[in-house]
């Protein structure tokens, strides 16, 4: 199974722990589609360069777009957000945008109070201690594979598919989506009847 896992670049202080889930992850056998969260390449060039220049706008836009790559390809992503950045909230949206079972983990009373308000059965958020972090790792873990979507084939008129292929492109989103859209739709209506 594939993890991408992430933390904020712009802290330092949650470094000990960062490392020690990433390999925690590696010694359960997971795969890492990244491995910015201990290698820090961006927050060297956040270092590196104080008034962000054009080439380090360019070098960091391009490891966004790896990260959006990282995060597709994985069945599982994982956040440590004890230290909170905009990068970091915009990756976590971009995970449950893509309907991906999102774990954040923050160390003890660091809340990441943002998520309080986010209402998606993908996320998953957990506060770890010295003690408990592996249990909490291999127990997010276990939610999460829960979490994931379960792929599901079926056979389809000509003209069905045409109209998935429509109404899809004319909504701008896949075709998975609209039709998991038109099954709670009508689930809903089901219990509201």
């Amino acid at each position: 199974m594939k993890i991408f896992f992430y933390s904020s670049p712009v802290s330092s202080t949650f470094d000990t722990h960062v490392k020690h889930i990433y390999e925690e992850l590696v010694n359960l056998g997971y795969v890492h589609t990244s491995d910015e969260a201990t290698t820090h390449v961006v927050r060297d060039i956040l270092k590196k360069d104080k008034n962000f220049s054009q080439v380090s706008k360019e070098k960091y836009n391009t490891f966004i777009k790896n990260f959006i790559e990282a995060v597709a390809k994985s069945d599982i992503c994982i956040f440590e957000a004890s230290f909170q950045s905009l990068g970091l909230g915009y990756l976590i949206d971009k995970s449950l945008e893509l309907a991906k079972p999102t774990i954040v983990l923050y160390y003890e009373d660091n809340v990441p109070h943002i998520l309080n308000v986010v209402d998606n059965d993908k996320l998953i958020v957990q506060s770890y201690n010295d003690k408990n972090i592996d249990s909490i790792i291999r127990k997010t873990i276990n939610e999460g594979r829960e979490k994931r979507d379960k792929r599901f084939n079926f056979f389809l008129s000509p003209k069905l598919l045409q109209y998935i292929d429509d109404a899809s492109r004319e909504r701008g989103i896949t075709k998975s989506k609209l039709l998991r859209d038109m099954i709670v739709k009508h689930m809903r209506s089901a219990n509201e009847a």
